[in-house]
């Protein structure tokens, strides 16, 4: 978490150096298109979409780097504890730009190394996450077989969850739950529930999310989305029962017997409940994707 965190901080500080660029918007009601990105959302998710244009991060490592690329902020859309409140909520990356981006990042990384063995280029990561993607697209295996699935296709175990992710943040998915597929109008995505931990942590209304990663159908490019939303059986994280939890087993390994004895039946649950069940319906979520368009100029 302090990790995700100075990387917020950092893109913060890009933007107050006035290196963020407004570009021209063309906004119709509920409507926005910004640099060949339209999408609708629901008044009730936010009153307006901020576009602006995020420069190119090519230093630190693999959580830092990614290429100029355009986001989107709903204006007043609560955020998780892990977000500050400058982050956009979309992200849309050029794929073969953010590779090229990780590439260099990890090419002056190795220079810095001294002893031997060089180390692996962080754009085999990169790679695996978009080929988990896309097999995950591919097979879309349900809720109750998810976590097998991303075990299997991966040939590991990370964390309690692995859910293909752009950018590859340092953190823990804690878990993941209620996996959608949703198809954008001319691309195809999964949208999951999760929680990102650095160190163990009870699952709390302060830090769920409902992610999305997706790809454009010609494989150019990579739509990112994270929207907090809330579940009505979660605690709000700064609870008295969840502090004096936390404090006692914030080293409690992911994958240990304990923590997922306790996991299981949170994700049992969440996978039970409609989608307007969740604060705000997660149906708005999954709209506001399906009807984006990603054709950059």
């Amino acid at each position: 978490m302090i990790m995700r965190r100075l990387i917020q901080l950092g893109v913060l500080l890009i933007a107050l150096a006035g290196f963020v660029t407004a570009d021209v918007v063309s906004r119709s009601g509920n409507t926005v298109n910004f640099r060949g990105i339209s999408f609708q959302f629901d008044s009730s998710l936010a009153n307006e979409v901020k576009p602006e244009t995020i420069p190119a991060s090519l230093d630190g490592k693999p959580s830092d780097i990614w290429p100029e690329h355009p986001s989107f902020t709903l204006v007043g859309y609560r955020r998780t504890r892990v977000m500050q409140e400058t982050d956009p909520q979309i992200r849309v990356f050029r794929l073969d730009k953010f590779r090229e981006a990780v590439k260099i990042a990890s090419d002056e990384n190795a220079k810095s190394v001294i002893s031997p063995p060089k180390p692996p280029s962080w754009t085999i990561d990169f790679d695996e996450e978009v080929r988990v993607l896309k097999e995950l697209l591919r097979v879309k295996p349900s809720h109750a077989t998810i976590n097998s699935f991303l075990a299997k296709v991966r040939g590991r175990q990370s964390c309690s969850a692995a859910m293909p992710f752009l950018p590859m943040w340092e953190a823990c998915q804690a878990l993941v739950a209620r996996p959608t597929y949703v198809n954008f109008q001319n691309g195809k995505g999964v949208f999951f529930l999760t929680q990102w931990d650095t160190e163990t942590s009870l699952i709390t209304n302060a830090g769920l999310e409902y992610a999305f990663q997706g790809i454009t159908n010609d494989g150019q490019y990579w739509i990112y989305a994270e929207f907090a939303v809330s579940a009505p059986f979660l605690p709000k994280g700064d609870d008295a029962a969840v502090v004096e939890w936390e404090t006692k087993n914030y080293l409690l390994p992911h994958n240990s017997k304990k923590y997922q004895t306790y996991v299981r039946p949170v994700v049992f649950k969440l996978n039970q409940l409609t989608a307007g069940d969740f604060q705000p319906n997660l149906r708005l979520l999954e709209q506001l994707i399906a009807s984006m368009e990603v054709k950059p100029e």
